[in-house]
């Protein structure tokens, strides 16, 4: 092989690389692409992630199909660098401007950026996000906040109000740009110095306005816990009085029926003596013969006669 045949091989072959080369295109992970040639147009068909051979002459846009954040804010901390230093959204409210710090979260949706690609003149998905979407968020987000008073904004209803600012995003650029809105947050609201005061001074109203609300529940339940003690001391004191009226009243049962059994017992003593005299009684005079009453008078006569005669029957007949 002579040198003439070795260069024109080289060529051949740094040609042919240089072709493969350009004709490879890279779609990142989370995106997808959309083909254009001179030939053929915008092809309809999308790229998948990863590397693909389209040609030398055709054009890859790509757009975000996961999810991507737009920050708009003037705090750097929210951004993790000094990007956009001083870029949150000046909205109006019902009583008042407040400066509104937010995430919004998107994604393109797949089935449209074909027409996108399109409708914008060959865009990616970033420069249209960039140019115009990013603009669209800040004039949409001030047709909201109107809704809301500062107060609802600032403290009260601010996921509300977040709620409201996501389904309206939703609503305008899913037509306008084919971007669906996963969320729209609230991080930080801020106000004006004159503002600010006299919503500290209604929040302070506020908060004086709940704790002596509270104050007065915390009363009402101390005395309800007092009037509850007292009413279940009384309720106690009562059962202990019924149960000391009972057992006073047993006690006097006990000692009715004691002096009862008492009486009974002696009564029944008293008719025992009284049966055992009378039994006595009988026996003795049943004893008491005619004779032995003569033969005891006579015992009992010391042969005196009486002092006093008369005509009266003596005491003791001499026959």
């Amino acid at each position: 092989m002579n040198k003439k045949v070795a260069l024109i091989i080289m060529a051949v072959a740094v040609l042919g690389a240089s072709y493969t080369v350009k004709s490879m295109k890279k779609v990142d992970q989370g995106e997808v692409g959309v083909v254009w040639t001179a030939k053929e147009g915008v092809r309809k068909a999308t790229l998948s992630p990863g590397w693909h051979f389209v040609g030398p002459m055709a054009k890859v846009k790509n757009y975000p199909v996961s999810q991507q954040q737009i920050v708009f804010s003037n705090s750097p901390e929210d951004y993790g660098k000094k990007e956009h230093a001083d870029w949150h959204i000046d909205a109006p409210a019902n009583g008042g401007m407040v400066k509104l710090n937010m995430t919004v979260n998107y994604n393109f949706l797949s089935s449209r950026v074909v027409d996108l690609y399109t409708r914008f003149n060959g865009m990616d998905g970033e420069s249209i996000v960039d140019s115009m979407v990013q603009n669209s968020i800040i004039a949409y987000v001030k047709e909201v906040t109107p809704r809301f008073t500062v107060m609802d904004i600032y403290s009260d209803k601010r996921a509300e109000v977040s709620t409201a600012i996501t389904e309206y995003l939703n609503s305008k650029l899913c037509e306008e740009y084919g971007i669906n809105i996963s969320s729209a947050l609230i991080i930080d609201v801020q106000l004006d110095d004159a503002l600010y005061a006299k919503i500290q001074a209604k929040e302070q109203a506020k908060q004086d306005a709940e704790k002596a609300e509270l104050d007065k529940q915390t009363a009402i339940a101390v005395a309800e816990k007092e009037q509850e003690i007292a009413r279940r001391a009384a309720e106690k004191d009562r059962e202990v009085a019924l149960i000391q009226a009972e057992q006073e009243r047993q006690k006097a049962e006990i000692q009715a029926e004691q002096k009862k059994i008492q009486a009974e017992g002696e009564a029944e003593a008293v008719r025992i003596r009284a049966q055992a005299e009378a039994e006595a009684n009988r026996k003795i005079a049943d004893s008491l013969t005619p004779e032995l009453l003569e033969q005891k008078k006579y015992d009992k006569w010391n042969g005196q006669l009486p002092a006093v005669q008369g005509d009266v029957t003596p005491v003791i007949k001499m026959d």
